[in-house]
């Protein structure tokens, strides 16, 4: 996944320079990749204590948002979209709209789901460090206990596999992977792509996104758990917070409500979204996932001390202004009035599917988005949260 993205008006990001320092970014002598960012206190988050979910948005607010969507969706060219804002203290703005197929004029609607791509990562981070409180797994606990056929597995730790920096080569890289589209990878086919090449640098001595760090991650917690990932998430977030919409994916499944995904020309593409495992295969509405991300801040999903571990230390992504955590991603840009912004969330996308779900520090709400086309999420999310911030 490649995030260039939040290009023209619609957003601009935060250029980092040699001030960096004087914002707050610091390095460790082991790593040796670009400076990392300081940890980001998340006592900012506790605002999302007074979200209502039944709490309806203002009729003057709703209809701003309707608007917006309705050039977006124009403007855009977009086919199907699943968007929730959440307001504390001021409500909940929800749209389910466009089309799950627009060659068969095939509506969405309110038993839609939609593909949240590589933002189901955020979700097998969850499960992890639901495993490291119930003393199952440790930080750094080696992966040579369940995978030693990789390269450093006597050195790969768990932590390493979370923040993308075991140098473990990711499966989807490969020319061979893109070559047909829709077609079943099981886990030990990409494995054994990532095991076929060599690992990219030394554990933890520079940062590169690997979905098979994260493939790694589900099939380790099926271990420990001897339950499928896709059971191991239905029972400890699904059921148990009535998230009812989030799944993650069986083996080839295909869910006959999912908004599949369009091409540039509208034409509809077929993937098998079952394939990343925990790099990325949950379905769900964009009301679930902002549920989602609000108990993943008020201490429902992950403790307090290990919200605050994930984004305690922060690697510099793709672009500038964009860091990974444990799981989360930290986003720094500059709005186009010139006032600074931080998102904290994750963002997910192939080549026909966009999806991000973040918490806004100016409007202080959480925003999720997902697109069954190749538009920007975060551009829609941040033109949005402006026609939101707007008097």
């Amino acid at each position: 996944m490649k995030l260039r993205w939040l290009i023209g008006v619609l957003i601009g990001l935060c250029i980092m320079s040699t001030t960096c320092k004087k914002q707050g970014v610091w390095s460790s002598e082991a790593y040796k990749g670009k400076p990392k960012h300081a940890p980001v206190n998340t006592s900012e988050l506790n605002v999302i204590n007074g979200l209502d979910w039944k709490l309806k948005i203002d009729s003057n607010t709703e209809a701003k948002l309707n608007k917006r969507l309705s050039f977006l969706f124009e403007n855009q060219k977009i086919a199907g979209m699943s968007v929730t804002i959440a307001m504390p203290n001021r409500g909940i703005w929800t749209k389910d709209t466009g089309y799950v197929s627009v060659p068969n004029q095939i509506k969405v609607d309110k038993k839609t789901v939609f593909y949240w791509a590589s933002v189901g990562k955020l979700i097998t981070s969850i499960v992890i460090f639901q495993l490291i409180e119930e003393k199952k797994l440790r930080l750094d606990s080696k992966i040579e206990n369940w995978f030693p056929a990789f390269q450093n597995s006597n050195r790969i730790t768990i932590e390493h596999l979370l923040t993308h920096t075991s140098g473990i080569y990711s499966f989807n890289s490969d020319t061979t992977f893109h070559q047909e589209r829709g077609v079943y990878r099981s886990p030990n086919e990409l494995l054994k792509i990532a095991l076929g090449q060599k690992n990219l640098f030394q554990p933890g001595e520079y940062w590169s996104y690997s979905n098979t760090g994260y493939l790694l991650l589900a099939l380790i917690a099926e271990k420990i758990e001897n339950k499928t990932f896709h059971e191991i998430v239905n029972e400890r977030i699904t059921k148990k917070h009535q998230l009812t919409s989030i799944k993650s994916l069986e083996a080839k499944e295909l869910p006959q409500n999912l908004a599949l995904a369009h091409s540039k020309n509208m034409n509809i593409v077929l993937n098998d979204y079952s394939v990343p495992l925990g790099a990325g295969n949950i379905v769900a509405s964009s009301l679930d996932m902002a549920k989602l991300l609000a108990l993943t801040f008020n201490g429902k999903l992950v403790s307090s001390s290990n919200l605050q571990l994930m984004l305690s230390d922060l690697y510099p992504m793709f672009d500038n202004g964009l860091f990974y955590g444990k799981g989360i991603m930290w986003y720094e840009f500059t709005k186009k009035n010139g006032e600074k912004n931080n998102w904290i969330g994750h963002s997910g996308g192939t080549e026909d599917y966009k999806a991000i779900v973040v918490f806004d520090y100016i409007t202080k709400s959480i925003i999720s988005v997902a697109i069954n086309r190749s538009i920007s999420a975060e551009a829609v999310a941040n033109s949005l949260l402006e026609e939101l911030d707007s008097k």
